[in-house]
C-alpha cells in the first residue's frame, strides 16, 4: 500500500512537470491535475494538502537529486573541473526534467508559493557557495590566483547557468542548454583559470 502511495505522489509530480513543459501556458489546478493523472481530486489532496505542497516536494526532489552528486564530484574530480561540472549537472537535470526549469527559474510560481520561492533562492545560493568553494580550493591547492575573485567567478557561472535555463525555456525546450554551456565553459575556464 505504501509503495502505491509513493508511486501516486510521483505520478502527480510528473504530471505537473509535464504540464509545465507545454508550449501554451496552462492553468495548473488540482482539477486539471486530477483529469490528467486519471485520479480524483480527493486522491490528490490525500497525497498533497495543496498545490503548493506539490511544488515543495518537487523542489525537495530536485535538491536531493543534485547535492549528493555534487559531493561525489568533489571526491572524484579536480577543483578546476568542479564548477563546470556543477553547472552541467543542473542543466542536464533540467534538460531531462524540463518542467523543473520553470520551477527553478520561478516562472511557474505564484504569490501563493512565496515559501517555495525562498527555498529555490536558498538552493541557488547553496549552488553558488559550492562553486565558490571549488574556486577557493583550487587557489589553496595550486597557490595560483584566479583572474576574478572566487566570489565574482562563481557569480559569473551562476549568471551563465540562469541565462541558459531562461534561454531553454524561451526556446520552448528546443535549445540544448548543455551543449551550448560546454562551449561557454571552455571559454570561461580559459579566462578564469589564468
Amino acid at each position: 500500500m505504501k509503495e502505491n502511495k509513493v508511486s501516486r505522489k510521483i505520478q502527480i509530480m510528473q504530471t505537473l512537470a509535464e504540464m509545465l513543459e507545454e508550449k501554451e501556458p496552462v492553468k495548473i489546478t488540482t482539477a486539471e491535475l486530477a483529469r490528467r493523472t486519471n485520479i480524483t481530486e480527493a486522491a490528490i489532496y490525500r497525497h498533497f494538502p495543496s498545490k503548493r505542497k506539490i511544488y515543495e516536494e518537487m523542489v525537495i526532489f530536485f535538491e536531493s537529486s543534485i547535492f549528493p552528486r555534487i559531493e561525489s564530484m568533489r571526491q572524484n574530480h579536480a577543483n578546476d573541473e568542479i564548477p563546470g561540472l556543477i553547472v552541467t549537472l543542473i542543466l542536464t537535470f533540467l534538460e531531462t526534467n524540463k518542467g523543473f526549469a520553470k520551477i527553478i527559474n520561478k516562472q511557474a510560481l505564484t504569490a501563493a508559493e512565496a515559501k517555495i520561492d525562498d527555498k529555490i533562492s536558498l538552493i541557488l545560493e547553496k549552488l553558488n557557495v559550492e562553486i565558490k568553494q571549488s574556486f577557493q580550493s583550487y587557489e589553496r591547492e595550486t597557490k595560483k590566483k584566479l583572474a576574478l575573485s572566487s566570489t565574482n567567478s562563481s557569480d559569473l557561472l551562476m549568471a551563465c547557468m540562469e541565462g541558459q535555463i531562461q534561454a531553454f525555456i524561451r526556446s520552448n525546450f528546443k535549445k540544448n542548454p548543455v551543449s551550448s554551456w560546454q562551449e561557454h565553459w571552455q571559454l570561461l575556464r580559459k579566462i578564469i583559470f589564468v
